[in-house]
């Protein structure tokens, strides 16, 4: 039973943001009244400590400069003498205590007479040498205390001969008693400073409680981390537009993508404007139209985008209209990339299924024809599948200045024989071109994958089914001509083909209407042209400036029939 009750007890609540700041404020006050009390008391303490000094010091001169006790220290017995001094003294001077001490550092007389004759514990050398020395001590019978001693001179030898010490001393608790007086006027001001600190903490506290909807410290910080990470760790960009224009806030992608300024914590909202962003017009269009779009395509330098955008319409109790628009973005090109990988991967892996089961049924038939005699038509089987694989095969990778490039050509080359597509290849680059490898594969890729779809055509006469891949250098110039014997687009398409989501053939599973718009996209990034023509089949020729001259061009052929 007590396991349940335990097990059912709600979770105890954090403070309220008021009952801390009423906490914070009485620890502060606490702190504050500690210091200054602290500081009361020593300055106090210092204070009466330098007054008492000079108190004992001259009472000690007064009674060492008598001439009464000169001639007591040089009596034939000082002790008689100075005895009864030692009490009279003191009450005259109201301190607490006098003592007389010989040269010998013994105590000749005493308050306390059992003390005479006594040695004194500590170090006369500096009395005895004519200088004064006042001490705080707490030990001998008078307890804490302030002392001094001082030289008494010969009667007649002033200076010259010290014949005994006087010690004068005043005990330091009613010191401590002054000290103390001042402490009850503080803490009654801190009192008071501590009553309208907790009405104003709670005030205060009751605002907090209205603007933050009630949550405490610990849940809106748990929340802004929440979403902050969440923010700004999402691989899709985010940002949200303001009814004015304003980019309020965006994530460590979206600036990625859209080329923004990046955005501090500290930054005011709205400091970022559509106005002053170097955007496609559509896409700042969409963004300060408001209006609701899923999954729209837009192209910025280098990337291919799909865009979502939802208005903002709050559901808090007091609901204001609309607050703006939530835009999300993703890139599309990476998707495009991966599956222009993927489908390569699987023709490579079809076309070498392909020539796995080719190759077994040859070598089945050769042996049954080895079984049967017949030499001459076994040697020409193999004559016939050793010229078709040799044909078949890219054969190894020649030189060049980039291998990510004849690679790809090599890949490509399978997808077509996988196809029914015959596709030559020729490949003049050997050296670097300065390009990154990244946008060589994306213009070249992209263009080969529409050469080969259009192609591929079923209904195209066999003669017909070719593509022709040149890569080549001239001057400061890098030249791709892809060529196909395809129908070709219709004149009124020329100037639509690179446009984006435009396609004559219907969309698969990765969508249409991308490849050619990313190739025009790169290539005018690389300051490089992209042109279409029409002569005994569709050639698409892109052009892109190299970073240096490239030396003498190599050939280097690869055909699949």
């Amino acid at each position: 039973m007590g396991t349940a009750e335990r097990t059912a007890r709600p979770p105890k609540q954090p403070w309220s943001i008021a009952r801390r700041l009423a906490v914070a404020h009485l620890l502060g006050l606490l702190v504050i009244t500690v210091v200054l009390a602290a500081f009361s008391y020593l300055q106090t303490h210092q204070t009466i400590y330098a007054v008492e000094r000079g108190n004992v010091l001259a009472t000690a001169h007064l009674i060492a400069g008598e001439d009464r006790i000169r001639e007591a220290f040089t009596a034939q017995d000082p002790t008689a003498v100075l005895q009864p001094l030692t009490t009279e003294l003191a009450a005259q001077a109201e301190v607490d205590w006098v003592t007389f001490f010989g040269t010998d550092y013994s105590r000749v007389a005493h308050r306390d007479p059992a003390q005479n004759g006594t040695r004194y514990p500590g170090d006369l050398t500096d009395v005895l040498s004519g200088r004064d020395q006042v001490d705080t001590v707490s030990t001998g019978p008078a307890g804490l205390s302030l002392r001094a001693l001082v030289p008494v001179y010969a009667a007649g030898a002033e200076g010259a001969e010290v014949v005994g010490i006087v010690g004068v001393g005043h005990r330091v608790p009613e010191l401590d008693i002054a000290v103390a007086a001042q402490i009850p006027r503080l803490l009654l001001g801190m009192a008071l400073i501590a009553a309208l600190g907790l009405a104003g903490s709670v005030l205060v506290g009751r605002y907090l409680d209205r603007t933050t909807h009630g949550l405490g410290p610990e849940e809106l910080a748990h929340r802004f981390a929440l979403l902050d990470t969440a923010l700004h760790n999402a691989s899709e960009g985010m940002v949200l537009v303001g009814r004015g224009g304003e980019l309020n806030l965006y994530n460590d992608r979206a600036a990625e993508l859209l080329a923004l300024p990046p955005l501090g914590r500290q930054d005011p909202p709205g400091t970022v404007r559509l106005a002053d962003l170097e955007l496609p017009e559509p896409l700042v269009g969409l963004m300060a139209s408001g209006r609701d779009a899923r999954d729209e395509l837009f192209a910025v330098p280098g990337r291919i985008l799909v865009v979502n955008q939802h208005r903002i319409r709050p559901t808090g109790p007091r609901p204001t209209g609309e607050q703006g628009t939530v835009v999300t973005l993703y890139d599309r090109t990476e998707v495009q990339d991966m599956n222009r990988e993927l489908e390569t991967t699987q023709s490579l892996t079809d076309a070498l299924r392909a020539q796995t089961h080719e190759h077994g049924n040859r070598l089945h038939t050769v042996l049954s024809l080895l079984e049967l005699g017949r030499l001459d038509e076994a040697r020409g089987l193999l004559s016939t599948g050793t010229a078709s694989a040799g044909a078949a095969q890219p054969g190894p990778l020649g030189p060049t200045g980039e291998p990510a490039v004849q690679a790809l050509l090599a890949a490509k080359a399978a997808q077509a024989r996988e196809r029914g597509v015959r596709m030559d290849y020729r490949l003049e680059v050997d050296s670097p071109t300065g390009i990154s490898t990244q946008d060589l594969v994306t213009v070249l890729g992209n263009l080969v994958d529409n050469a080969i779809d259009a192609a591929a055509d079923p209904s195209r006469p066999r003669q017909d089914r070719w593509v022709e891949v040149e890569a080549r250098t001239e001057a400061d110039w890098l030249i791709m001509q892809v060529a196909d014997g395809g129908p070709g687009p219709a004149g009124e398409d020329h100037e639509q083909m690179f446009e984006l989501g435009y396609s004559t053939k219907p969309a698969g599973p990765a969508g249409r209407g991308i490849g050619l718009a990313l190739v025009r996209q790169t290539v005018s990034a690389l300051g490089g042209t992209v042109e279409l023509a029409l002569d005994s089949g569709t050639v698409l020729t892109a052009e892109l400036p190299l970073a240096a001259a490239p030396p003498a061009p190599a050939d280097h052929r690869r055909r699949s029939p």
